[in-house]
């Protein structure tokens, strides 16, 4: 244990630095909440604190917009998606990692180097193969239009992580009984736990949050996400209800947040192995 051995002035110069900075962080936040419970009389007003509480824009959001629906979409985007770029990424990365072929690197490099590209110039090509083969205004279309970011991010992260385990469990696994799949499924992924739960959390995130995709694969009577709702209630029109903006923003940011906290210990040990 070290000794602190800064002056009184240092301190509350570092002190007032991170309350500035976490002040600067915590107040948008503090006002969208604020916000959300305000009337719509006082949305305008200097104060902070509302003169009374008011549930009239939840009761809108829920009655009127029927936003759990567009939460629910979000919802069911965000797991498949993240599902879906498991099932891909896992042993892509595995054989990747732990296994010796011909062009294996330029082959990597080319998956993740479609990070780089430009995924708006894909929207028009991709909307117009999604219609010609049904898949447009689907969870399925969605979930396989994710892929394109989901899946290079998860491989890349993941092939770290096992070709940073030692080189000899499998061989360990299989000189007792194991056959090559059963090191892999016994052995390789339960020690690769955080990682697949960070790269879940990664992908879940982008499904949810997404907009491109989410706005031009869907319509008003499709799988239509959350993110292209709040965005629905704002275009196109003179006035914008503010109090009912705050709400959705509230809503559909308070789940990242909670799975965030649930997987914050093994976003920690990805990142800190990687």
């Amino acid at each position: 244990m070290t000794d602190d051995r800064s002056s009184p002035g240092q301190k509350a110069l570092g002190h007032g630095g991170l309350a500035l900075v976490l002040a600067l962080v915590l107040i948008p936040y503090v006002y969208v909440i604020v916000t959300a419970f305000k009337p719509a009389e006082e949305i305008y007003d200097a104060t902070w604190l509302p003169q009374r509480i008011s549930f009239d824009a939840w009761i809108e959001v829920f009655e009127v917009n029927r936003f759990h629906l567009y939460l629910w979409n979000s919802l069911v985007a965000g797991a498949g998606s993240a599902a879906l770029a498991i099932l891909i990424a896992v042993p892509g990365a595995y054989i990747f990692a732990r296994k010796e072929f011909r062009f294996r690197e330029p082959f990597f490099y080319m998956i993740v180097g479609t990070l780089i590209f430009p995924f708006i110039l894909l929207i028009v090509p991709i909307t117009i193969t999604w219609i010609r083969i049904g898949l447009f205004d689907t969870f399925i279309g969605l979930w396989l239009a994710f892929q394109i970011f989901a899946v290079p991010y998860s491989m890349w992260i993941l092939r770290g992580y096992f070709a940073g385990l030692p080189k000899n469990l499998e061989e360990a696994a299989m000189v007792y009984g194991c056959t090559q799949f059963q090191a892999f499924y016994r052995v390789m992924l339960p020690l690769a736990k955080p990682v697949i739960v960070s790269v879940l959390f990664l992908a879940f995130l982008q499904g949810w949050s997404d907009f491109l995709f989410s706005n031009m694969l869907t319509t008003g009577d499709g799988p239509r996400t959350a993110s292209v709702a709040i965005y629905a209630s704002t275009a196109g029109g003179e006035r914008v209800d503010w109090q009912v903006l705050m709400v959705m923003t509230l809503l559909t940011g308070v789940p990242p947040v909670v799975l965030y906290m649930l997987a914050q210990k093994h976003l920690a040990k990805t990142f800190a192995a990687t």
